[in-house]
């Protein structure tokens, strides 16, 4: 207990953040009648420009095959609008600090994403390109991102446009079960009204004392892991929530976490929660999945291809994982978190000149199109894919390693949540991913006071260490070093650090 302790001090929080979707690898084929869900359509004019641009682009680099400059995509691009691509893969958990120090050299790349709290300081300072004058230029672009859209206008100041929105979905993720293993125990699948915390605590419970896999052995699999949708049931705000016309913190739901910790605290303590939890990073528990460990989890769309992961790392295995609606909590309520959709920004260096921000616009504009999006998440034909004879197509050995679509899940995209629809996806596989958005957003819960969380300085300077000490005193409580009660002095201790003022000042910001 002292080591967990110790180990407290280090977590930021309890939600674990899940990766960037990847694609499907697999043969299976679809239709060209299906070129409304996968992005498919007839090549476009060439764009004819006389002069030759040179463009650099930085991007977060987490995993898959690495881009060069050589890529068969980037080829295309140069060739297509007369552009010298040039790109710059900065490593996930550097990138906002990399670009710290490129800020202060001024070498900062034509093209990048820009977090919230860089955003709203770098565009004060001039750092990008005011793109409303010439929005109106680009058709496509313009029907995709309208200037007058909610995450438009979000972080961008009236009448101005430094940034596109690089996230545009409302909800993406919700609880996965390992259908599979409640068939091997003889548990019928709940149904949507059924599926309550308590019938989700006893599914994860019997997961972690029985034998889900099948390998004969008892116990050695995870019941669950510290899961979103769950503390959602208690009626716990993700951040922010409205109550009696006033926005308030989740730190202050005393009542609400005392039902959630006690929830979690017999998890703990049955060891049906993941003993571990505390130190256990999230491509941990994405190893877990993927190794047959755990079968109760939140995912997002892609979890047809973990599905796959999961076979080939486990043969033999038939691994069938079913998308949940969110538990049903015990007074009613139930949620899968809102993404903060436009806080995210993808930016242009204000120092390029209007040729290149209209060559940059120009690969946008096609980009958002069937064609564009088509290429930058299925790849090259010839390359990257092949059409068959019947109007099937097929994915390359190198598919894969070639990491087609990199930069449409790193750094631009159209909006919608298709990206991991491909053409030769199958039309099981386009109808499970309607389904699954469907379930998705219909339980959305949301954040009304994201989008004002950036105007508090108190919250620019307070909120993360502030939230850190809180999320300490919530897992202390639940590994049993504190009892339950002292989540109201955790309560306290955040208001009195500068939670009230963080809430005075979002409350203001609101009503502006």
């Amino acid at each position: 207990m002292k080591f967990l302790k110790v180990v407290t001090l280090l977590l930021l929080s309890l939600s674990l953040v899940v990766g960037c979707s990847t694609g499907n690898s697999g043969g299976n084929a679809a239709t060209e009648n299906n070129s409304k869900n996968t992005g498919e359509a007839p090549p476009s004019e060439p764009v004819k420009n006389e002069k030759k641009i040179p463009i650099t682009i930085a991007t977060q680099y987490w995993s898959g095959g690495k881009w060069t400059d050589d890529h068969a995509t980037i080829k295309y691009l140069n060739e297509k609008f007369n552009v010298d691509i040039k790109l710059q893969l900065i490593n996930g958990p550097e990138y906002n600090e990399k670009f710290k120090v490129m800020a202060a050299s001024g070498d900062l790349p034509d093209i990048y994403r820009s977090s919230e709290a860089e955003f709203l300081n770098w565009s004060s300072e001039g750092a990008f390109a005011d793109l409303s004058g010439v929005w109106a230029k680009y058709p496509n672009l313009n029907k995709a991102f309208p200037l007058d859209s909610e995450a438009m206008k979000l972080l961008n100041p009236e009448g101005k446009l430094y940034g596109i929105p690089s996230i545009s979905w409302i909800a993406r993720d919700t609880v996965q079960i390992r259908k599979d293993w409640l068939d091997n125990l003889g548990i019928p699948l709940p149904t949507e009204d059924e599926f309550t915390v308590d019938k989700f605590y006893e599914i994860a419970k019997t997961f972690a004392t029985q034998d889900p896999d099948q390998n004969g052995v008892n116990g050695d699999t995870i019941g669950m892991v510290p899961t979103p949708q769950v503390r959602n049931a208690f009626g716990i705000a993700s951040d922010w929530m409205e109550k009696d016309g006033k926005l308030i913190s989740r730190h202050t739901q005393v009542e609400e976490y005392k039902a959630f910790l006690a929830f979690m605290k017999k998890a703990y303590d049955e060891k049906v929660l993941d003993q571990d939890f505390v130190i256990r990073k999230g491509n941990e528990v994405d190893e877990m999945k993927k190794g047959n460990k755990l079968g109760l989890f939140h995912y997002h769309n892609a979890y047809h291809i973990l599905q796959e992961d999961i076979k080939k790392a486990n043969p033999g295995s038939n691994p069938e994982l079913v998308p949940m609606a969110p538990p049903v909590g015990p007074t009613g309520v139930r949620g899968n978190t809102a993404e903060k959709t436009g806080m995210l920004k993808v930016v242009i260096n204000a120092k390029a000149d209007e040729e290149k921000i209209d060559r940059i616009l120009q690969i946008f504009d096609w980009w958002v199109t069937d064609e564009g999006s088509s290429i930058m998440k299925n790849g090259i034909e010839g390359i990257d894919y092949t059409k068959n004879a019947d109007g099937t197509y097929q994915v390359t050995e190198q598919w894969e390693d070639n990491h087609p679509r990199y930069l449409n899940s790193n750094l631009f995209k159209r909006p919608g949540t298709d990206f991991i629809v491909y053409l030769w996806s199958s039309q099981e596989d386009i109808d499970r991913h309607n389904a699954y958005e469907e379930i998705a957003k219909k339980y959305i819960w949301e954040d009304p006071a994201f989008r004002f969380t950036y105007y508090s300085e108190a919250y620019k300077k307070k909120w993360a260490d502030l939230d850190t000490k809180f999320e300490q005193a919530v897992i202390q409580i639940i590994v049993g070093d504190k009892p339950i009660e002292y989540i109201e002095q955790a309560s306290k201790d955040w208001l009195a650090g500068g939670g009230e003022q963080i809430i005075k000042e979002i409350n203001e910001a609101a009503k502006k």
